[in-house]
């Protein structure tokens, strides 16, 4: 899902205009929805109060706001709260607001135009469908009556708009009373210092079944380079030292820097005691590179050896040193976890989504569970930026957690997301909790797993008693 370009400063300088507390859901974006009449009334009209906001090729960010719905009738809309804005002119914040002084025409519901506002008319955006040409949109609209039913108190169309109608994009987002906000598209825990304590200590005492002899659970964090795989492993190591670390090499290099196989064992520097679970990291991959498929079967199956080092040109062999021969349970995977940038998913490269397709289709036939981390969430959403207690609430989030689960083929239930730590210096409660429930999820179904295999060794137990008492008899 594209991120929302809206930064919290200038959401902030629209809320004071506005003139009561509100939050803002991004209805229509020209990038993704495609900039035509039709597609902006069928997102905008009668969607109640909006803002419009262009960003255009100068550097420069201005708009309008209206109070009225949007209508495609063909005539104005009568609006004594409207008002035009600008946010930023060439670069800096220098935010100006300019009422409405004929709020018969604050604004104009055309089916054959993009937004408009005023009389013949201040801001007319576009008509037809305008065509991105590079990284811009030339709107065929126009700004040159600019303060004609909006009073520019001694601005011009050129230190409002800065002369362009050529935009970067041009977003509209409609504006939701506090009182009537949405309720959250995910039911979750209060966002407390309890919520958190009750969550770390539910991890802190977690064992696999005794039954399934296994001593900690193996979940395989796999993504693309630069999602945050080996980043989420510090993120829940920083958890249980009580501390931010950075014990896995993490970066945004152009080329993974996991070059090895690791099983990751995790401390609690509040008991001493290594935790039950261990993360399992590999190489990331990317256009042109890709994990190998029968490696990666030999990772899930158990044959791989913690620490062997990938070599692309002498990929790994059952007659390999090191080759596992008969892994038992707790030699395998029992959970995997696909590492998903949330900013980049609408842009995934088709080389790298099918490769993941791939190794599903593997995991799938070997009844592996898989979730999905969807990192980065805080660059999808600005008000989750400044407030992670957002996350499920911000409807950017919500729409990057459906399209994960539309690509990858899994519920919306399995797209967990979460924020790293990547650049705070201390630990957050609303952090951790999201991490917290992201690996609680990762080891329940590790637990099915596990459940699951039990139930499938007595069967063939039971059958190959079976069959040596027919033996037996005849």
């Amino acid at each position: 899902t594209m991120p929302e370009l809206l930064n919290k400063n200038y959401r902030d300088q629209l809320v004071t205009w506005i003139g009561k507390p509100c939050h803002f859901r991004l209805l229509y974006k020209i990038s993704r929805d495609g900039c035509s009449p039709t597609s902006f009334h069928q997102q905008c009209d009668g969607q109640g109060a909006t803002v419009t906001v262009l960003y255009n090729t100068n550097n420069t960010i201005y708009g309008g706001y209206l109070s009225q719905s949007w209508n495609s009738n063909g005539g104005y809309i009568e609006d004594s709260d409207a008002f035009l804005f600008r946010l930023q002119y060439n670069k800096s914040s220098d935010p100006l607001k300019f009422p409405v002084n004929d709020k018969s025409k604050a604004g104009y519901g055309s089916s054959v135009y993009g937004p408009t506002f005023g009389d013949g008319h201040d801001i007319y955006t576009f008509s037809g469908t305008i065509t991105r040409s590079g990284n811009e949109f030339p709107l065929n609209g126009s700004v040159s009556k600019i303060g004609k039913s909006y009073n520019l108190n001694g601005q011009t169309v050129d230190t409002v708009t800065n002369n362009s109608l050529n935009v970067t994009d041009l977003e509209i987002y409609r504006i939701v009373d506090r009182e009537d906000e949405e309720k959250p598209w995910r039911e979750h825990f209060e966002w407390t210092t309890k919520t958190m304590q009750e969550l770390k200590e539910t991890l802190q005492v977690y064992e696999p079944r005794m039954e399934a002899n296994v001593p900690a659970a193996n979940i395989l964090l796999i993504g693309q380079i630069g999602a945050g795989k080996s980043s989420f492993f510090n993120s829940v190591d920083s958890i249980f030292r009580g501390r931010v670390t950075n014990k896995a090499c993490s970066g945004s290099s152009e080329r993974s820097i996991t070059t090895m196989y690791r099983r990751y064992e995790l401390k609690d520097s509040s008991t001493k005691k290594v935790l039950n679970f261990r993360l399992c990291d590999t190489c990331g991959f990317q256009e042109g590179s890709a994990l190998d498929a029968q490696e990666f079967s030999f990772i899930v199956c158990g044959n791989l050896p913690d620490c062997y080092r990938f070599n692309p040109l002498v990929p790994f062999e059952s007659d390999t040193p090191g080759y596992i021969k008969n892994p038992d349970l707790k030699d395998k995977i029992h959970c995997v976890a696909f590492v998903i940038d949330g900013s980049t998913v609408d842009v995934m490269p088709d080389k790298v989504l099918k490769h993941m397709k791939d190794l599903q289709a593997r995991m799938n036939h070997r009844g592996l569970p898989q979730v999905v981390l969807l990192t980065k969430i805080d660059k999808i959403c600005p008000e989750v930026a400044d407030d992670l207690t957002k996350t499920y609430t911000g409807t950017a989030v919500c729409d990057a957690v459906n399209k994960a689960a539309e690509i990858m083929g899994l519920p919306s239930a399995q797209i967990l997301p979460v924020k790293n730590y990547v650049s705070e210096p201390n630990l957050k409660i609303a952090l951790d909790i999201l991490i917290m429930k992201a690996l609680k999820r990762c080891i329940d179904c590790a637990d099915d797993f596990m459940d699951e295999q039990l139930l499938r060794i007595a069967a063939e137990e039971e059958k190959s008693d079976t069959e040596n008492q027919i033996k037996k008899f005849d």
